[in-house]
């Protein structure tokens, strides 16, 4: 299995802000990725791999919060960079 690189940063932001404002942030990427068709080009693949990325590593964070997911299980899926 291929570990996500995510931003330690980042994840720190995610995991201490407010459940909503992580739960929007998924909502809003996920409607993102459901609007991108138009994926011909090197570019537009490689752009919507890295969303799609991102929004699974959100959606492990609020599984982590949640208690749905252990730290352990999470650093086999994400590497913290």
């Amino acid at each position: 299995m291929v570990r996500i690189n995510f931003s330690r940063l980042g994840f720190e932001e995610f995991f201490n802000c407010p459940f909503d404002k992580l739960e929007e942030e998924i909502s809003r990427f996920s409607i993102r990725i459901k609007l991108q068709n138009n994926l011909q080009t090197p570019e537009a693949r490689e752009s919507y791999r890295n969303e799609l990325d991102r929004l699974t590593v959100l959606k492990y964070i609020s599984q982590l919060r949640k208690g749905k997911l252990t730290k352990e299980d999470f650093s086999l899926k994400v590497a913290l960079v």
